[in-house]
């Protein structure tokens, strides 16, 4: 790693390399977020898609720093890149998916150099850095300790690492002077504060942009999905299943005479209500795979049905609508009998557009209100089922 290579001062080409990597990274996982109702807050990169997403972003990165390296012929480039590496992958990503990143870095390793003793050395070293991080970061996190000693344990890692590079001069490593060791690990601690400064504070914002995403798509009552995330879903799922063999079913729900159990008992019955409503609605739609449901008005709740045919989803509402009918609501000292009137639908090739789909199922539900509520109108067939 020298001036003539990267044409600029090393340690400042260096921390722009460092800011580089985690703000490309940053932008994926922000990415990944926008595009996914499913992303936990605070940030989780141990689990799911962005578990996914770190280890084949920083395996690529480490498998790409070992060919670097491998061109240059000796191990001394990029050693504290690659240390940066290591120990952030420990620390953010966890064990399991930071142990199969070095085991991809070392298959890349015995590939591009072959099974020398640098090799083995470079194996050896690595796995001593794994496990050793792994437990600092074990103990900090365990008592609270502040990040920043977390930051200051690694520069004393590192300098001692450079300081038996020094000592030993290991033949396949290249000659490591003092002022060459005492620059590499200055070098590495201020990139290494710039690192921690960059992911403390991107992965703040990560967390703020998920909670802000989650109350911009949640209904804060019933915590269930709310309008504006029905109406990107609905569309993701008109493109999805339009013109293919799979079935699309859709059911619109609403509450009979909402109004006047607001009026007679008070809105905070009401929304005591809808809040049960909405847990067994929830409960029901979690026992059919990719079932969602979102309320989408005061009293209006649609579920949307992935591969549930017409028949399917009309035998689903009834079993919804006696599940209701039978739940006595306790409010104020006593218990109220609440119904619902639904409409269901199924996606047909000749929606050419997804409103035409959703515009059916509203026709069927109001269908259902008008002939007296309490009733399941499904398409082509009415099924009626009356409080007895």
């Amino acid at each position: 790693m020298t001036q003539h290579t990267w044409l600029l001062s090393p340690l400042f080409t260096g921390i722009f390399l460092t800011l580089g990597v985690i703000i490309f990274f940053q932008i994926l996982v922000r990415l990944l977020i926008s595009r996914s109702g499913h992303i936990s807050n605070p940030v989780n990169y141990l689990s799911g898609q962005l578990a996914s997403l770190s280890i084949v972003y920083f395996s690529t990165l480490s498998v790409y720093f070992e060919y670097v390296v491998a061109q240059e012929d000796h191990d001394i480039a990029f050693v504290d890149f690659r240390l940066l590496l290591l120990f952030y992958v420990v620390i953010y990503l966890g064990q399991r998916s930071s142990l199969l990143i070095l085991v991809i870095t070392f298959i890349a390793r015995i590939f591009l150099w072959g099974f020398t003793s640098g090799t083995i050395y470079f194996i050896e070293i690595s796995f001593i850095i794994y496990f050793v991080t792994s437990f600092i970061t074990g103990i900090i996190r365990k008592h609270n300790f502040s990040h920043i000693i977390l930051t200051g344990t690694l520069d004393i890692i590192v300098g001692v690492l450079w300081g038996t590079f020094w000592q030993l001069q290991l033949p396949y490593f290249g000659l490591v002077t003092v002022t060459a060791a005492l620059y590499y690990w200055i070098a590495f601690a201020i990139m290494n504060a710039v690192l921690d400064f960059g992911i403390t504070q991107l992965n703040d914002e990560n967390d703020s942009l998920t909670v802000l995403s989650h109350q911009a798509t949640t209904d804060p009552l019933t915590k269930l999905s709310n309008y504006l995330a029905f109406k990107k879903e609905f569309e993701t799922q008109y493109q999805a299943y339009h013109n293919t063999e799979k079935s699309l079913s859709m059911i619109a729900l609403d509450v009979d005479h909402f109004k006047r159990v607001n009026d007679e008992h008070g809105h905070l019955t009401g929304n005591n209500i809808l809040e049960g409503i909405a847990k067994i609605l929830l409960s029901e739609t979690q026992k059919l795979s990719d079932a969602t449901v979102y309320r989408v008005g005061g009293e209006e709740f649609n579920i949307l049905l992935p591969n549930v045919d017409l028949k399917q989803a009309a035998k689903f509402s009834h079993h919804l609508q006696d599940r209701i009918r039978y739940t006595m609501f306790p409010t104020n000292g006593l218990k109220l009998q609440i119904t619902v009137s639904m409409g269901v639908a199924k996606l047909r090739n000749s929606d050419s557009a997804s409103n035409l789909f959703y515009e059916r199922a509203d026709r069927l539900l109001y269908h259902s209100k008008g002939e007296g509520r309490n009733r399941v109108s499904v398409e082509k067939i009415k099924s009626k089922h009356k409080l007895n």
